[in-house]
Order: structure tokens, then sequence, then C-alpha cells
């Protein structure tokens, strides 16, 4: 069903050995927020009860934190640019766009001015804004729709890009959907339960219609390593999962394809999450040593059209 197999190596621009996405979903802006405390409850709860790893005593400062103190909307946003711009590196971030007061729902309004706030932080420092789409809102291209008319009615932004909450995908549903609400790329095709490309997919493709045979319009940058996978599904702490997610990076490099890493803002500033953050540093620290080109989803999308043009022209 996925078109352009990774046989060729592709000739990344300024001649770089390969190239990389740095990606963060923005599920959530702000500390004090009603769904966030019940699950650190049920998380505590889990922890006594269950054996889940972590500590209790962390995720209870935490969440005393969050409500007596929160953090400011902007903090974790500020600390991403900067460790970003260590390296010259830039970024894409999905925002978040569905039902309010659902469990698996939106936790702010486009309309918040703190996201305007951070839209700007964004787009001053070079990065791109995307659609997060919406657990109930998948694949349906109406919905889909929707969420770009919502994100350019409130932030003035056009989204090109989108990658789809918790993962959620399903092939060619997602794709068509994706397609027919004039999205350019998607970044969901990957794994969360384990770290490493899907399908053993390193480089941009055009799925292939189901019917036709031939590419569709849309292209798929695939994830290569997900935070949550790392640290909540396979429980790693921090040196673990650094050569965890090195050894599904390292093939991609090989390859000299285009490594995807994606990392939620909110496990920023943390103490809970401060592997979180220490591993994103010391993956960016390695990554920058090799020297890849590394662009926003939108710019990446655009350049490899016009790569896959001029080598078939």
């Amino acid at each position: 069903m996925n078109g352009n197999p990774d046989t060729n190596r592709p000739a990344w621009t300024g001649g770089a050995p390969f190239a990389l996405f740095l990606s963060h979903d923005i599920d959530k802006i702000r500390d004090r927020e009603l769904f966030y405390g019940l699950a650190a409850l049920n998380r505590i709860r889990r922890l006594l009860m269950s054996g889940e790893r972590g500590r209790a005593a962390l995720t209870l400062r935490r969440l005393g934190r969050s409500l007596v103190s929160p953090k400011p909307p902007e903090l974790d946003f500020q600390t991403i640019l900067e460790i970003e711009a260590r390296h010259g590196f830039r970024s894409t971030f999905f925002v978040l766009h569905d039902r309010r007061w659902r469990r698996r729902g939106a936790r702010y309004d486009l309309t918040d001015p703190a996201l305007a706030r951070i839209a700007r932080m964004i787009e001053d420092a070079g990065g791109e804004i995307g659609i997060h789409g919406g657990f109930y809102r998948f694949n349906q291209a109406d919905a889909y729709r929707e969420s770009r008319d919502a994100l350019r009615n409130a932030l003035g932004v056009v989204a090109v890009g989108i990658r789809n909450h918790f993962l959620r995908f399903s092939e060619p549903e997602t794709w068509l959907a994706q397609q027919a609400a004039g999205f350019h790329y998607d970044a969901t095709f990957g794994h969360s339960d384990r770290p490493g490309p899907r399908d053993g997919k390193t480089v941009p493709f055009f799925p292939l219609h189901p019917e036709t045979g031939q590419p569709l319009e849309i292209l798929e940058l695939p994830l290569t390593v997900m935070d949550v996978t790392l640290f909540l599904n396979l429980g790693l702490d921090g040196e673990a999962a650094l050569e965890a997610a090195w050894s599904a990076i390292a093939p991609v490099i090989d390859a000299g394809g285009l490594v995807t890493l994606l990392w939620h803002n909110d496990c920023f500033n943390e103490p809970e999450y401060r592997d979180w953050q220490w591993t994103y540093e010391r993956l960016l620290e390695r990554l920058a040593a090799l020297n890849p080109w590394c662009a926003p989803g939108a710019e990446i999308n655009q350049w490899w059209r016009e790569y896959q043009q001029a080598g078939s022209g």
C-alpha cells in the first residue's frame, strides 16, 4: 500500500547525510487543568496499587505545584525553542483542536490568548504550526477541514501538516481523509509501543491509492521515536531511554533517511519528567554532531516534492 520504496539514498539539501524533523504535539498548555489533575491522581493510584514504574511522591508534588503555582503557559515552549536554537534547529508544533471537556478531547481553546503568544514565539523562531488531529475527528475529512479553518481563524495560520492525536491511524482511510481536508503532509505513521520506523520506512513517501495503485497527493513523514514510547510504554529511565532511542535512530541515519522525533511540550521543566527533557537534549547533541539538515515539516514536504519531481523529470 505504501509507495516509494526506500532503495535510493536521498541527496538532501546542502549535502547533509540525513534529514531531521523535530516535532511536538501540544496536548495541553496549562498545568491547572481538570483532566490533568484527575490523570495525576489516577497515576498515583496505579503507582501505589499496581506496581507501575515511577514515584508517587514526585507525581503528588507535581500535582500540588500545578495547583498552587502553575507554570506560565509559555515557559515550556521557550525552553524547547532555546534547546533547539543551540544547534540551529527549527521544529513543528501540532496544535490540538477537538471537543472540550471530553476524556480524550482538547484541553484548551484555539482562542486562548496564551496560545496566541505561544504561536508568535514559534513563528518568530522560524518554526511551523500544524494541526493535531482530534481523537473525536478521526478519519473525518469535514472535521479535519473544520480544524484547519478554526486554526486559520484563530491564529492566522494555514496548516499544511497534521498528526493525529494518540497516533490514531488506519490505512488508507486516514490519508484519504487528510488529503480531502487539504493537508499536504501527515506525520502520524509510526509506532507508539516501540521505537523505530513503521514498516521500515526511513524516508518520506507518497502512499498509494488502494483502488488505482497511483500515489496519493498527501506526503507521509514517518515517525522514528516518540517520548511516550520510551518512558511510559516501555518504562525506561534516562540512559536506557537514550540508548533505545539511538538504536532506532542509527539505522535511519545509516540509510540517509529522515529522523523524526516527537516530544510533547508538557514534559519540559518538570521534575517528574526530568529524564524526558534530558534525553531530548542528549539526542539533539548527538544528532547535531552529525550535521543533518533540520527543518520544519512544511519545508521538508516542499523540498521532497521538488526533489521527486526533479528525479522524474
